[in-house]
């Protein structure tokens, strides 16, 4: 296991609309000593939520998962909304952990966000959010934009944000989970204008001389092909490589599971839940189609003669011709 998503509690101060998890009424969290248990082979580690800073001893799991995982790179997703509250235990998390990463959601401008989130104000409290982060030394900053037909329109206008900004940009889009979103009814219908928003962030990423961007362009388009196409363009390798832990213990392949492959509060680590014939089975099923950072980014390290070769063709092209029209595999019509 390298990749994991860790829901350190289900309390949420948001009121999303492609999201439920702020209606969860029973919310256990597993002990803090619990993390302890995770291995060391992780490399990526997602601290998410509900709202993860508001968890009171959240610098104490994060305490607990640098002890386990040293060698991890950990970001904290968050909503930005309690900006004094985050700053604080910010204070204390980057003593433990200096080079730890903040992702602040942010899925539009001005009252768009609004429109998503539900929080008066929550533009401006998150760029307030993102400000004070900076002041304290948080390196690693980057606003988490979730593309939905309600706010596709902003992807580029929070892109432009990004560069303004200088933090990075994350991509998703809404995905459905009757275990972690908690909702059934999101759904994609305008896809010219994912086209057309998504082709402005990839040809961007491409012109630049970041590698890292270029695997971003590169999630983009695997994001986009997923859209259309409701297949990954890299297979998964979910409950093998990657994996999803609740705030209560729970082991699934990855958040839009429903197959729980253990609890690992019921073993004395991770690796030897992953070893029981529950997780095994599990394993060898199959989860609904999915097209995450967290689902994705393992197959583009197993597959990356295969990414490459994209990133190449699709800067060979930017550069004889404009624009550049990356096209997902079973279309004849130009993205």
């Amino acid at each position: 296991i390298t990749d994991a998503v860790l829901a350190v509690t289900y309390l949420c101060n948001s009121r999303c609309i492609m999201c439920n998890i702020w209606q969860i009424k029973d919310l256990p969290t597993m002990k803090t000593e619990d993390y302890l248990k995770l291995p060391a082979t992780l490399k990526d580690i997602n601290i998410s939520g509900g709202e993860p800073f508001l968890r009171p001893d959240l610098p104490k799991v994060i305490e607990n998962i640098v002890k386990a995982c040293p060698k991890a790179s950990i970001i904290i997703s968050t909503n930005g909304f309690s900006t004094d509250l985050i700053i604080s235990k910010m204070k204390e998390i980057i003593k433990i952990k200096p080079d730890i990463g903040v992702s602040v959601s942010i899925d539009g401008v001005g009252e768009k966000h609004f429109e998503v989130r539900g929080i008066p104000q929550g533009f401006e409290k998150d760029l307030e959010t993102l400000r004070k982060l900076r002041e304290i030394g948080v390196r690693k900053l980057r606003i988490g934009f979730t593309a939905g037909d309600y706010n596709i329109e902003h992807l580029s206008k929070m892109y432009d944000l990004t560069r303004e900004l200088k933090v990075e940009m994350t991509l998703a889009a809404v995905h459905n989970s009757e275990n972690y979103f908690q909702i059934m009814t999101n759904k994609i219908t305008r896809q010219e204008k994912f086209e057309r928003e998504f082709n402005y962030l990839i040809k961007r990423e491409l012109k630049t001389f970041n590698p890292k961007r270029w695997l971003r362009a590169y999630f983009a388009y695997g994001l986009l092909c997923f859209i259309k196409n409701h297949k990954r363009v890299l297979p998964s390798y979910c409950g093998i490589n990657s994996l999803y832990i609740d705030p209560d213990g729970w082991v699934f392949p990855t958040d839009v599971s429903t197959r729980r492959m253990g609890n690992i509060k019921d073993f004395n680590s991770l690796t030897e839940l992953l070893a029981s014939e529950t997780a095994r089975k599990v394993q060898q099923g199959t989860d609904p189609a999915h097209w995450m950072v967290c689902t994705a980014r393992v197959a583009i390290r197993k597959h990356a003669f295969e990414v490459i070769g994209w990133i190449l063709k699709m800067k060979f092209l930017l550069f004889f011709s404009h624009p550049a029209q990356p096209t997902p595999p079973g279309t004849n019509k130009n993205v």
